[in-house]
């Protein structure tokens, strides 16, 4: 497979965290921003022989009446995430999005948050002795490199099961499994949601349940999970700060379709199931960092406590 060599060029560069192809033309963020490397576009016909023989390698195969895909990629060692949006919906060609992921290493777990070690050294205590946290935080905020540097300090003698849309967790840690969730296929069959699999991975013995992006009705499953025993679970979602990602969390549990669980109910879980939020922002000119942590206190005349316990 012949690849672009602007492409392996940035894939390989140690500052890279994300890459855009728009139409051709190869945009690179290492750290501050996306960049635009190369005036010269890439041959569209070739690049798109490289994305359909890279999606093959992935062992996916692209259909005109589903035109994205996600696959997860590896490349000289180094694992990424791939979007892609063919024509006719993009205007501007074919469209990739490379998202590199984090190096399952516990030194370099320490060393992306050394400028807030005790922030990082906190959340390692919580996570060890099994509390629930949730992380907030924009796209590309560092939520997942936030969630691998944290499941690499969980006990070796506990089972992790992580369910995601696509492998992006890869944690230093011996007992690490990841359950894909699978779209339905051209005829509409074969899906497997995320609450499916969270249904199942209750059913393999795991010490920590992970959800790798809770965007769905699965959150009520989660919250009950956590709720009924299995405590030290983990997950991200979107939100702008840490209310916000509990009423995000709330609000998803409401429109899963659950009859006879009010708001009140959910909220109550909420309050028990998740001990720490976490918010991470990114930064132009000093990448990832951790905004602020709070602790979820219970709840008080219907409103969930929180309490600040480090500020970025």
């Amino acid at each position: 497979m012949r690849i672009p060599q602007v492409l392996h060029d940035a894939i390989l560069n140690p500052q890279t965290t994300d890459l855009c192809l728009n139409g051709g033309h190869v945009f690179v963020d290492r750290g501050t921003g996306l960049e635009k490397v190369s005036d010269l576009p890439l041959d569209p016909s070739q690049t798109k022989t490289w994305v359909l023989e890279v999606l093959s390698q992935c062992g996916r195969s692209w259909d005109a009446r589903s035109p994205f895909m996600d696959a997860p990629w590896s490349y000289e060692g180094k694992n990424l995430r791939m979007h892609v949006v063919f024509p006719t919906i993009s205007e501007s060609g074919l469209l990739v999005s490379l998202r590199k992921l984090p190096e399952s290493s516990n030194s370099e777990s320490h060393l992306r948050w050394k400028n807030q070690p005790q922030g990082f050294k906190l959340l390692v205590q919580a996570i060890s002795r099994g509390d629930s946290i949730l992380i907030s935080g924009a796209t590309g905020s560092g939520k997942t490199t936030l969630a691998t540097d944290l499941l690499s300090q969980v006990p070796h003698s506990e089972r992790i099961i992580a369910l995601e849309d696509t492998p992006e967790l890869r944690p230093h840690h011996p007992h690490f499994i990841s359950l894909q969730s699978r779209p339905p296929n051209a005829e509409g069959f074969g899906e497997i949601t995320l609450r499916t699999l969270l249904r199942q991975a209750l059913r393999m013995r795991p010490d920590r349940i992970i959800l790798g992006e809770t965007r769905g009705p699965e959150a009520m499953d989660l919250l009950q999970a956590l709720n009924t025993g299995h405590r030290g679970g983990l997950a991200t979602l979107h939100a702008n700060s840490p209310r916000d990602a509990l009423k995000r969390l709330e609000t998803l549990a409401l429109l899963s379709g659950t009859h006879g669980v009010s708001l009140a109910v959910i909220r109550e879980w909420v309050a028990s199931g998740i001990q720490w939020v976490v918010q991470v922002e990114r930064l132009p000119q000093e990448g990832r960092r951790i905004r602020e942590i709070s602790q979820v206190c219970g709840m008080e005349s219907g409103v969930i406590l929180l309490r600040s316990a480090t500020t970025g």
